[in-house]
């Protein structure tokens, strides 16, 4: 696996994690446990980089150590957590009924969505983070020989594999949508943070920044409908001030661009690129 961005691991000392891209760009977070399938992608391709050898347990002892501080509670102490659709802590910050009404049905759904499909595969259902390893050994996503923990270099796509239903192969598509937007994306994030020193909003036009992205003015329309529909900032307009969609404005005009800080930071992993 030599496609991997790395972040940053707080939990082992001057140390990094190292992460397939695949996870995101495959859309298996929309299939596998959302955060769960993200750690054991994490810490079986730093695995793969680092050329730890041994099985889940020492693996994850080398990589992880005693420490099960933030996302990292979710692996268990002994791996036999059980595995997590439903994120109380997301639950708990929920600011009424009808939000935790949609994550409830939000879990319930990507709950069924793998299950059906292991199923209709004629593959076990995982109930544990050790037997979720097993099925990404059996979904392809990672391999385990002789000691060796390997990632291929691009994931099987899930719908490749798995038989889906159309609202999950819909969310994959428009998910693909914006396989295209991350450079510009990071162009906008990267001025927010390093130029502008986390701002509390900006008062910007898109051509100003199609020059500081260096992207094209339809790639940083993009970049910001997904920021928006993120949940990472707000666009707006006026005063007094009004929602505007990323697709109305024209290229000249000027905007209010407001960045969610506590919701980016919650949302996101800071990566660099690996060397």
């Amino acid at each position: 696996m030599t496609d991997t961005t790395t972040a940053q691991n707080t939990n082992v000392g001057d140390d990094s994690l190292s992460m397939h891209t695949g996870w995101w760009s495959s859309g298996w977070g929309h299939v596998l446990p959302q955060h769960q399938g993200m750690l054991l992608c994490m810490v079986l391709g730093t695995a793969t980089v680092r050329k730890v050898k041994g099985d889940l347990d020492e693996v994850v002892q080398q990589i992880v150590g005693d420490s099960r501080e933030g996302l990292f509670r979710l692996l268990g102490d002994d791996l036999n957590a059980p595995v997590m659709w439903l994120d109380e802590e997301e639950l708990e910050s929920a600011e009424s009924d009808e939000e935790r009404e949609e994550i409830c049905t939000d879990a319930a759904e990507h709950e069924a969505t793998l299950t059906g499909a292991l199923r209709a595969a004629g593959m076990p259902v995982p109930t544990t983070v050790r037997e979720l390893v097993q099925t990404m050994l059996d979904l392809k996503l990672v391999a385990h020989e002789d000691g060796v923990w390997s990632m291929p270099e691009e994931f099987p796509l899930p719908e490749d594999t798995l038989t889906l239903s159309e609202p999950v192969l819909a969310r994959l598509r428009k998910m693909r949508h914006y396989s295209y937007t991350p450079p510009a994306d990071q162009g906008i994030v990267r001025h927010l943070i390093d130029d502008l020193d986390y701002p509390t909003e900006v008062f910007t036009s898109l051509d100003r920044l199609v020059t500081i992205a260096g992207e094209d003015l339809e790639k940083v329309r993009a970049a910001l409908e997904q920021l928006v529909e993120t949940g990472d900032a707000q666009l707006y307009r006026g005063d007094p001030r009004v929602v505007v969609a990323a697709k109305d404005l024209p290229a000249h005009q000027r905007f209010y661009l407001v960045p969610d800080w506590e919701t980016f930071n919650e949302n996101r992993l800071t990566i660099r690129r690996a060397d």
